[in-house]
């Protein structure tokens, strides 16, 4: 099995730590591979950035699927290009925020999502979009951008005060985050969590719940719906 992890933006910078941290989470006949885009802007924080990146990502899925990939997991929350693919491809496309809002969704009732600054009310526009509104219990956006993303410590304590606010506050039994910048902070979350609010909260990480949810689809040999996502005819595909 070979997938194919796009990260939708024209930067090499977040390949290597993506990677590297889903690899353990897959099995050891899934061969994981990582790829980023050659146009672009260099971040998705915007609608903008989104609308500007998704030929891209289009172009790069089709081109995935001509290279034997058997599906790919586009890095960003808010799908960059993800729909749109679909209906050029026969392969699985996906992004991050199904796989982490229904795998919140199988382990509670109502989750949080922690994202980055202006990217709040996008995520919640998915959750309406996808029916699942009323699972959402609140999205709370750090004053970072993903740039802002590396510095360890910083960003830890800054998870924890929001997380807790969202549960005591707004009810959220389970948290995810918002963009898949936050790589490796699931664990320690939950870890802090535990001892702050007595009880044990989940915390996904959207990166290993996609690439995860990706393996399970090849596995079981699924792909989109060609009912919901019609293939459109190969010289309507063609993009240049």
């Amino acid at each position: 099995m070979n997938l194919l992890i796009l990260v939708p933006v024209n930067t090499s910078a977040f390949n290597e730590s993506i990677l590297e941290h889903v690899r353990p989470a897959v099995g050891k006949d899934c061969s994981v591979s990582v790829r980023n885009l050659d146009s672009g802007t260099s971040c998705i924080e915007s609608r903008a950035d989104l609308a500007i990146n998704a030929s891209h990502v289009i172009k790069a899925v089709q081109q995935a699927e001509a290279d034997g990939f058997d599906g790919v997991f586009v890095t960003d929350m808010d799908m960059c290009g993800v729909e749109a693919s679909r209906q050029l491809v026969r392969i699985p496309v996906i992004g991050g925020y199904r796989a982490s809002a229904y795998t919140a969704m199988m382990l509670s009732q109502r989750f949080a999502i922690l994202t980055i600054a202006n990217a709040d009310d996008m995520q919640r526009e998915h959750a309406r979009m996808f029916g699942i509104d009323n699972n959402l219990a609140t999205v709370l956006a750090l004053p970072l951008g993903v740039y802002d993303l590396a510095d360890d410590t910083v960003i830890k304590q800054m998870l924890v005060e929001y997380a807790v606010r969202a549960v005591r506050e707004f009810g959220a039994e389970a948290i995810t985050f918002g963009c898949t910048g936050f790589v490796a902070y699931a664990e320690h979350l939950a870890n802090s969590l535990q001892k702050l609010v007595g009880s044990y909260i989940p915390v996904m990480d959207p990166n290993r719940c996609a690439i995860n949810y990706l393996e399970l689809l090849v596995r079981n040999k699924l792909s989109q719906s060609q009912k919901t996502y019609p293939l459109v005819q190969p010289n309507l595909a063609v993009m240049t």
